[in-house]
């Protein structure tokens, strides 16, 4: 599309507001993914712990080499599942960086669902099998705050007010480069028009 570029004949107030609303997205993005990198594995090896802890009797059956291996076993998992969300996130987190708006703007949906609480703590589904194999029980990482409180406020609060903002901006960037696009696609109605109001 040719007015699809960021920047190209958009209002300049909108495309300031717009370049400053993605730059909130992107800040809010990273400190939520330096939580998971950090954070989440920790938050998931320690319900395991619990979940363990929880059921004695088959803790006892296991000789100390064989819950050594267990534990690094579900440790490497844990820190598994959280490279890949970070991974996930970093990529969706990179979208933004695309001057066309009208692409970008059919995206931001499906980042949205993906940068919430409910993504996240599925993280845990590839603990779980591993546990239950020993009998142990499932565990869930319950909300945002097994993080930190940090994270939670970020996830909860902050990161959902600034995409908010940058979507409805980029909604709206989009509709306009749209309507632009449209009519330099249909320039002879205009130049017919003109013509018949001199005549």
């Amino acid at each position: 599309m040719k007015g699809a570029g960021m920047g190209v004949s958009l209002d300049p107030g909108l495309l300031r507001d717009l370049i400053e609303a993605k730059a909130a997205v992107a800040r809010h993005g990273i400190v939520l993914i330096r939580s998971i990198e950090n954070d989440l594995a920790p938050a998931i090896v320690s319900e395991a712990r619990d979940s363990m802890a929880a059921s004695p009797r088959k803790l006892s059956q296991m000789t100390e080499g064989e819950l050594d291996k267990y534990l690094q076993r579900l440790r490497k998992t844990a820190m598994k599942a959280s490279d890949e969300l970070a991974d996930l996130y970093k990529r969706l987190l990179s979208r933004l960086g695309t001057d066309n708006i009208i692409e970008l703007q059919k995206d931001l949906e499906g980042i949205g669902q993906l940068y919430s609480w409910e993504r996240i703590s599925r993280s845990v589904e590839e603990v779980n099998p591993i546990l239950t194999e020993r009998g142990f029980g499932r565990i869930d990482l319950g909300d945002p705050t097994i993080l930190s409180e940090e994270f939670a406020i970020e996830l909860q609060q902050k990161w959902p007010v600034a995409f908010g903002r940058f979507s409805k901006l980029a909604k709206e960037a989009s509709d306009e480069l749209q309507r632009e696009d449209e009519a330099a696609e249909s320039p002879s109605k205009t130049k017919t028009k003109k013509a018949s109001k001199r005549g």
